[in-house]
Formats: C-alpha cells, structure tokens, sequence
C-alpha cells in the first residue's frame, strides 16, 4: 500500500513540473508557432486555373450557337495562399453573355463569374485569356421530316417485312438552317426484330440524329407497325384465259388470255394450280367509249395470300 502511494505521488509531482514548469517559455513557443502559421497562411499568391469552362447565357429562344471558338479559358487571379491553393477550375465559370445579340458572327468579352469566387480573391486582377470568343449564331427554323424505322437484326429464316407503317409519319423539329438543310428525314430509336415471325406494332421514341436538330414536342413517340409474315415469291402464268361474263350473246373481245405475274407465300404460289383462278372482265363495267374493260382476278384458294402484281395486257378490248 505504502509502495503504491510513494507512486501516485510521484505521478503527480512529474505531471505539475512538466505543465508549470518553463511556463513562460511554453507560451512564447505557442505564440511563435501562431504567428507562423499565420504568415504563412495569409501570404498572397497567384494561381493559373485551365480550362475553365466558358457559360453561354442568355441566349435567345430564336437563335442557336452554331459554330464557336473554344469553351474553355485560362484564369489568372490572386488571393490567400490556402484560399488559392484550395481552388480547382471546375468550382468556377468563364461567362459569354449574349444578351440582345443578333444572328452572325460575333465576338463576345468573357467575364468571371465572380459569384463563384471566395470572397478574400482580389477580383481587381483577375486575367482571362482569352478576353473574348467568336461564335456564330444563327435563327431557328422549323420543319416536318418524316420518319424512319431503325431495325437491328433479322427476321426468322423464311419470314420476311412486308411493309411498315408510322402513325405519325412526320415529326416538326428545329434547328438552324445550316443544320437542318441537308437532313430529309429522322429516325426511330432502335427495334430489335431478331428472330421475328409475326407482325407487331409499338411506340418508339425519335433520333433526330444529331445534337443540333430537336424536336418542337419533348420526347416525342410515335406507333410503329411491322407486318412480317412468309417470304413471298412471285410466279408468272401464260396464257391464262380471259372470261367475259355480262355481255350480249355473241360479243366479241380480244386477246382471249393474259399474262398474269402473282405474288404471295411460297407456298401457296408453288402450290397454286392454273384451275384454281378465274380472269373476269365484267361487261358491265367496261368503257363505253373506248369500248375496254379492266380484267380481275379470282382466286378459288388462299387468296389472303396471294396477290397480283400485274396483268399484261390491262386492258381487253371489246368489239
């Protein structure tokens, strides 16, 4: 017990000589490692910030900024050492202002935005370089470019598209006129249609394709239908026998067959047999003037998947 409390003494004894003693020159260590800090602290220096991002503002609704310089700059500027030092160039902006300014080449003086800046910078001897950008502005116009699918891949071996419709088939966009004058349509975004077997219809979002060109309405869609079906072929039938049906006994007309070219499925052209359709030229119908009728085509077997592509000749004379 003796032993432990000879040690707490000397605990405590060692902890008051090492706080009181030399007091005085503790302090003035203190104070000298104060004012350092300070000097060195609050000693000015000068900073080169680049790039430094160039802000267009204020520019009109009516115009577009089709061409310029650069959009950056360098920064020169002054302060507190620790202030400066702390800076990075993306924590400010370079300001083009072009406030009531007109269509054509112009030059604009570039400003900091001195908003930005801690309030210790010295603004009296900021430096930009350069002092101004040229840019070229332009007025707007609009225009209606029809629309076109983009697909990415393929149909399913033996299917094929048949034809595609857009539902509304032409956007307004707007852009300067450089921009716009050479682009005669704008695209869909991306439809996949890898592996596909049937018809489909969907809304797809527009690609003007380019940076410059937007559309009036924000983010607009339009309905596309995709009809895809069997790959079709074509089939030419000779001399295949025109039937007047209508007509006064005894009426005469020429030539009595026809060339006909067909097209459909590949299996119901290749299936399709001679007596399985009908060429008709209905007497009632004729041109009484020219005295010439329109022949047609009847189908007794798929006719959802056949068509006709032409008939040679078109028309049948009647006598």
């Amino acid at each position: 017990m003796d032993r432990m409390s000879y040690g707490w003494s000397a605990v405590k004894e060692y902890a008051r000589d090492y706080i009181l003693e030399n007091t005085g020159l503790k302090v003035l260590a203190l104070f000298m490692t104060a004012v350092l800090w300070l000097s060195v602290a609050s000693r000015w220096s000068q900073i080169t910030l680049n790039p430094v991002p160039i802000e267009i503002i204020n520019l009109s609704p009516e115009l577009a900024l089709t061409k310029y310089e650069t959009l950056s700059a360098k920064v020169y500027l002054r302060g507190p050492k620790d202030v400066v030092d702390s800076l990075r160039s993306t924590e400010l902006a370079v300001v083009a202002d072009l406030q009531n300014v007109e269509p054509g080449v112009r030059v604009i003086p570039l400003k900091i935005d001195t908003d930005r800046l801690p309030p210790s910078i010295d603004t009296q001897t900021i430096d930009i370089s350069p002092h101004s950008v040229r840019v070229t502005l332009e007025r707007l116009v609009e225009a209606n470019l029809p629309v076109e699918p983009r697909f990415e891949g393929e149909v399913a071996a033996g299917y094929e598209i048949y034809n595609w419709t857009i539902s509304p088939h032409t956007i307004k966009v707007s852009a300067a006129a450089s921009h716009i004058k050479d682009i005669t349509s704008v695209l869909t975004e991306t439809i996949n249609i890898a592996g596909k077997t049937a018809p489909f219809s969907d809304f797809v979002a527009i690609d003007t394709g380019s940076q410059f060109v937007n559309t009036i309405e924000d983010s607009p869609k339009v309905m596309l239908t995709v009809n895809i079906g069997e790959v079709r072929k074509e089939r030419v039938l000779e001399k295949i026998p025109v039937n007047l049906i209508n007509a006064p006994a005894n009426t005469q007309y020429t030539p009595k067959f026809v060339r006909l070219i067909i097209s459909g499925t590949k299996q119901a052209v290749d299936d399709l047999k001679p007596e399985e359709l009908e060429i008709i030229v209905d007497y009632l119908t004729i041109d009484e003037k020219l005295r010439e009728g329109k022949p047609e085509v009847k189908f007794f077997a798929n006719s959802e998947k056949l068509s006709v592509k032409s008939i040679q000749p078109s028309l049948i004379k009647i006598n």
